[in-house]
């Protein structure tokens, strides 16, 4: 018998890698979970992953009770845009831990994030994601099921959605801080799912643990120099001022990973294989964004 697994977020970066990891391994059975089992995005995955089951659930609601009914594993995930307004994401978080804990669910895998007040001790008061997130993590250590963390460092697929034109016809790929200062990357896309899929593989040895999922650490300059190696396309790494954030607290975050390692160093090995900067832009054959007429 198949384990099921259910996958919070199956349609976003996360939770859709860790669906994408898991769908084609005839070990497991995959319970997709989404708001409306048919937006565009679902039917699009239902045509690619015919064996995944699809289930509609609200993580605000009692039907994520229905969603992990029955499970063996579940990959649970909040979103920091959909709850950022009224800030409820850990209240989310707390509510699809519920569920698993009434559910008898044997593992549960969740994403957090570590605390930026207690990395900086004390400092980065204000990146309320992060505290949030680490609050479900709080949450969780103190439940009876058996649990793994993994954390996700900064997505390699957020540089590609920096980049502009500049006048001279030279991309440039714009930076919050230090462009020069290593940071934490991951192909949220591939690495991520694969590396909690190994979890889940090896989940008697990862009960406890609590994973970074990191595929390097590579400053902005290196990216983009990785860039141009790829595509023979010139392009640079261009600081951003702090003030231009789209909101306070993502201004309080670029501030904090600017200073901080948030990781703290802290890595956990796991055997798989991950990306490199030139791996990436490799497949995703990114070339810039279309240019203006």
């Amino acid at each position: 018998m198949a384990t099921i697994v259910v996958v919070f977020g199956a349609t976003g970066h996360q939770g859709g890698s860790v669906l994408r990891a898991l769908a084609t391994d005839s070990l497991y059975h995959v319970r997709a979970v989404t708001r409306s089992t048919t937006s565009e995005k679902v039917l699009e995955l239902a045509l690619k992953y015919p064996q995944v089951e699809w289930v509609e659930a609200n993580v605000d609601d009692s039907s994520i009770d229905k969603a992990v009914s029955g499970a063996h594993v579940v990959f649970g995930m909040t979103q920091y845009f959909a709850a950022s307004a009224n800030r409820s994401e850990a209240k989310q978080g707390q509510r699809i831990i519920d569920a698993c804990v009434s559910a008898r669910v044997e593992f549960v895998v969740f994403s957090t994030l570590p605390s930026a007040l207690q990395v900086s001790h004390g400092e980065c008061t204000s990146v309320t994601h992060f505290e949030d997130k680490h609050e479900i993590q709080q949450y969780l250590a103190q439940q009876s099921v058996k649990w793994a963390i993994v954390q996700s460092a900064v997505y390699f697929q957020n540089v590609a959605a920096s980049a502009r034109w500049d006048d001279n016809g030279k991309l440039a790929f714009g930076f919050f801080g230090d462009t020069l200062r290593k940071l934490p990357y991951i192909d949220v896309n591939h690495d991520f799912g694969t590396i909690v899929k190994h979890i889940i593989d090896h989940r008697a040895k990862y009960t406890h643990a609590v994973v970074p999922a990191v595929s390097g650490y590579y400053s902005p300059q290196e990216i983009v120099e990785a860039f141009t190696r790829v595509t023979k396309i010139r392009a640079s790494a261009v600081g951003v001022p702090f003030e231009f954030a789209p909101d306070a607290n993502l201004r309080s975050m670029f501030e904090f990973l600017d200073k901080y390692d948030m990781f703290e160093g802290n890595l956990v090995n796991v055997p798989v294989e991950v990306a490199t900067p030139e791996m990436y832009w490799e497949q995703c054959r990114f070339h810039g964004p279309p240019k203006k007429l």
